[in-house]
């Protein structure tokens, strides 16, 4: 049996001869079950899909797992809702360590709190839901900054704008600003920072 240990002793890794269950999952033969070092699980590779936290999870992917035991990351067998979220299954989803949706690549575009978010691309949440980034899919105003369909834009938990590329020059808030111009905001929606575009 092939293992390695962390420096206090306790099992860090252990490589499988055979399938095993770990932790109620089917493990595949010939892969490596890892531990965090409380013991908890950190990844194992599935031999079926398994559902996990609410979660159905994919076969012959690795599943990863934080040291509280709710699931980190994992790919899922197919395209699904996960927390009303519409999910692609060809890439990873992840997970905050209170079990919330973190980041995945949306199967289709979703309005989520006022925001339309595009399909096909990535979004980012909060530890409490709320949206921390996304590609837009379609035009919106926010903090007064045109905010234009296809581009990418983060968000405080409030929802005010967090940070911005400029696609045009635009006058905010009083001041000129020129095309690729990043702002960022503070959570009253004022710019806090201007970051301008290489000459």
């Amino acid at each position: 049996m092939k293992i390695i240990n962390y420096e206090n002793g306790r099992l860090r890794g252990r490589y499988l001869m055979k399938d095993e269950e770990v932790a109620g999952m089917r493990c595949r033969p010939g892969s490596w079950v890892w531990f965090h070092a409380n013991g908890a699980v950190s990844s194992v590779e599935l031999l079926q899909d398994t559902e996990r936290d609410g979660v159905r999870c994919r076969a012959n992917s690795r599943v990863c797992f934080h040291d509280n035991g709710r699931l980190m990351r994992c790919n899922l067998s197919q395209d699904n809702f996960v927390q009303g979220v519409p999910v692609r299954a060809d890439t990873f989803l992840l997970f905050h360590e209170n079990g919330i949706l973190s980041a995945c690549r949306l199967a289709e575009n979703i309005l989520y709190r006022d925001i339309s978010c595009k399909g096909g691309c990535w979004i980012g949440f909060y530890e409490d839901g709320n949206l921390k980034r996304c590609f837009l899919a379609e035009n919106a105003i926010n903090s007064g900054v045109m905010l234009r369909q296809g581009t990418w834009a983060a968000f405080h938990r409030n929802g005010v704008l967090d940070n911005y590329r400029l696609t045009e020059d635009a006058i905010i808030q009083g001041v000129n600003y020129a095309e690729d111009d990043i702002l960022l905001f503070d959570e009253e929606g004022r710019i806090s920072e201007r970051m301008r575009r290489p000459v």
